[in-house]
Order: structure tokens, then sequence, then C-alpha cells
């Protein structure tokens, strides 16, 4: 069954007309017909709209669906613009979302229901309006790091804040010219991360960047929305008070960089992108450091960061510990073999 198909067969059980749903999903009448007759590809971002319409989730929608049809095309899910992902005639790449929406989301969401454990997201930055500008973004970072209570600190084991907070956050391991993407699932925001890259500055980047595009809301096309979005990612690693403290005159040492990389843990790179972009340094001053910065690279610092996701193990460890369910349904939830955690610190435990 492809998506079209799908969407009228939801429609038909739900006694909406053609006239009804693209009322509620606020679309045109045509709309909702070339979707069901498989003349206009389906975005994830219509997906979203088509299953608060219809009342039931993204994955109730794409559920029957055949991956490896041309008919499934998802665009607009914040893939990175311009690196291979994009070329959505190939059939691995394609079902990176779908596998995570048929496998491992239903897992993750059974796994908090069994411990009455379910996380619900709230955006700090709802009521922020439109952003058209590199300054709102600034000010949209500095809301909510006070929001979060960060203030002008560094910013540890982001990946496990952000899942303790709600917002589902996956792994998958894939060319290292992807980088990740995000995507809402009803009101629940997910982001997906390649961790085939090891640089944790770079994954913590990545993050910040997809939260950008869950939280805020562009009018403006795709090219500087990205650039907001890095812009947000920047400003939520290092507050520009931060910054400016490390910056006297018109230099900075090597040395200092790399302080600020291993205590903020944002890459050497970023900083001077950050730089121009609160016009610390003009643009030809940018360009000069960044090529002493190109020699510079083999004497980077490490960020003694993991940013790995954590919450679903943490879950599974417990429901094990209290008996809330057997092996044999952990083993189905996380897709592993007993043997393969039976034997982990998943199953050992301290006791009083």
């Amino acid at each position: 069954m492809n998506i079209g198909d799908r969407i009228k067969e939801l429609r038909v059980q739900k006694g909406f007309s053609q006239e009804d749903l693209a009322i509620r999903a606020n679309f045109s009448k045509s709309y909702i017909q070339k979707f069901e007759e498989g003349q206009r590809e389906v975005k994830s971002s219509q997906l979203v709209q088509l299953s608060t319409a219809l009342e039931v989730s993204i994955t109730d929608i794409i559920q029957d669906t055949n991956y490896n049809s041309d008919e499934f095309v998802f665009r607009n899910i914040e893939f990175r613009e311009g690196f291979k992902i994009l070329d959505t005639k190939s059939f691995e790449k394609k079902i990176i979302l779908g596998n995570i929406l048929h496998n491992k989301y239903p897992a993750y969401c059974k796994l908090e229901k069994l411990l009455n454990n379910v996380l619900t997201f709230q955006n700090p930055l709802k009521n922020i309006g439109t952003i058209t500008s590199k300054e709102q973004v600034e000010e949209s970072a500095k809301i909510l790091r006070k929001k979060w209570k960060f203030d002008n600190t560094p910013i540890y084991d982001l990946v496990s804040f952000l899942e303790d907070l709600g917002i589902k956050i996956f792994e998958v391991s894939e060319d290292e010219n992807f980088v990740g993407f995000s995507c809402w699932e009803k009101n629940t925001p997910i982001i997906v991360i390649n961790i085939t890259n090891t640089d944790i500055p770079r994954r913590r980047f990545t993050v910040l960047h997809e939260l950008a595009h869950l939280l805020l809301t562009f009018n403006d096309d795709e090219v500087n929305i990205e650039h907001y979005c890095n812009h947000f990612a920047g400003a939520m690693l290092l507050p520009s008070e931060i910054l400016q403290t490390y910056i006297g005159g018109n230099s900075i040492t090597l040395e200092e960089l790399k302080r600020i990389k291993s205590k903020y843990g944002i890459s050497i790179f970023a900083i001077l992108v950050r730089m121009v972009n609160l016009d610390f340094i003009n643009w030809e001053k940018y360009h000069e450091w960044k090529e002493q910065y190109n020699s510079w690279k083999d004497k980077e610092c490490d960020f003694n960061g993991v940013e790995s996701v954590s919450r679903f193990n943490y879950l599974l460890a417990k429901g094990l510990r209290e008996n809330i369910f057997t092996k044999d349904m952990a083993s189905e939830l996380s897709g592993m073999y007993i043997s393969e955690f039976s034997e982990d610190l998943i199953t050992k435990k301290f006791s009083f």
C-alpha cells in the first residue's frame, strides 16, 4: 500500500470527505486528492498536518508503505542540504526515518508506558514568533539558556539533558556525509544523529542545530534557515558574554581557543564562526584567522564528553530490576538477544 492509499483509507475510516480533511489539515481539496492519487509527494511537514487532522500518528499513516517505492519521498524533514542523504532514489537512505518510526520509536514509547514514565516535551520558545534575523536567533538562545537554568555556564551531557526533557534522540551509523535530521511525530520532537563521525563537538553542534529546527519558526529560504540554525547552535554552546571575555584587543591565542573548546565543547572552527557572526571580527579577519586555524588542526585539544543516548537503556534496566517485564520483553523492545545484555551492566545492580 502506498502513502496515498493509506491516507484515503484513514480518511474514510474517520468518515471525512476530501474537503473535510482538507479543512482540518489546512490544505486545499485538490492537495488531498493529489496525495491520495499519488500525484503529489507527501513531505514530512505535511505528514504532521495530516496525522493531526486524522488524529493518528505518522506511524499509522506510513505503516504499510513500501520504502523502496518512488512514492516514499521524505523531503523537508531537515536533512542537511547539500549532503548525499538527499538522494531520495536511494533505498538505504529513505528507510532511515521509516525504520525509526516503525521500530525504534514504537519500542521507546511502549517502554515508557510500561514504566509509567512518559515525558511530554514543552517548547520554551513557542511564543518567540517567526525568526527573521540573527539578532532574534541570538536572543532566543539567551532566553532558552535562562529558562533551562544554564545562564552562561557550559552545557555538559547535552544529549542526556534533552532526552530527559522528552526529546527522542536516535543514533544511526551512516555515511559520514550525513550529519542528522529532525522531525515531529505528533507532539514528540525527534532528533537523529550520525555516530559514524566521532567528533563530539560536531555532534553537540548538530544536536543543537536540529533543536533550532524543532523549536523555532522560520519564514525564509532554506539557506538562511540553515545559517540561523547554525547561529543558534553556536549561541547555545558559547554565550556571547563568555566569548567576549576571552578576546583581548584584536587577537586571541591558540591556547585560549583550546581552553574554550575543552570547557564549552565547541570546535575551534565554530568559535571563529561565532566571532564573525557576533561582529567581534570582520570577514577579512575571519578568513585570515581561518587560514591560521587550518595550520593548527593537528594541535587541537580533545573535548572529554560522550554525548550518546542513554535514556532507553536506563528505562530498560529499571524495568528489569523492578520486574516490570521479562528478559524476553526487554529483548523484544531493544532488538537485542538476551545473551547480549544479560552479561552487560544493564542487568547488574547494587543491593542495599
